[in-house]
């Protein structure tokens, strides 16, 4: 068994290996609940996830379109409540074996967002972002994005 979880990065830090991070993860209870509770919660999770890789995205040396890495994890990783109903999961390494998919910002509303950084500021970007879902996709895609977009 894994548990499904949201790694929150970005595009750049997508091309160096993914260690010693974070995942978002709906609570051991909620995955024993299972059915659409779980569909739900595990939407959930990757919107947290989107908004914390917001902010890593406008940090001071790298500024990058958010990713978030829908990862299958072990259930052996370790985890604490970040939020009632979910938990920030420690992963020391990600096994990209085991990714399911890459969520990214659209082309156009990153661009939007690193203008809107540069002439108001970081958290008004974080906000343009979060007005804005995320593009899926394939984990087969992420050496072809790397080239066009990172």
């Amino acid at each position: 068994m894994s548990i499904r979880c949201y790694i929150p990065t970005t595009l750049t830090a997508l091309h160096a290996e993914l260690d010693s991070v974070h995942a978002v993860t709906p609570d051991a209870h909620t995955r024993a609940a299972g059915g659409e509770e779980l569909e739900a919660r595990e939407f959930d999770a990757l919107c947290i996830a989107a908004a914390l890789a917001a902010t890593q995205s406008f940090e001071a040396d790298v500024v990058s379109p958010r990713a978030v890495v829908s990862y299958d994890a072990p259930d052996s990783s370790a985890g604490e409540g970040l939020a009632e109903g979910f938990d920030l999961l420690t992963l020391s390494e990600v096994d990209m074996t085991s990714v399911a998919s890459i969520h990214l910002d659209e082309l156009e509303i990153w661009e939007e967002a690193a203008d809107i950084a540069a002439d108001t500021g970081r958290e008004a970007a974080e906000d343009h972002l979060g007005d804005s879902d995320l593009l899926w996709y394939d984990v087969t895609e992420l050496p072809e994005l790397l080239r066009e977009r990172g």
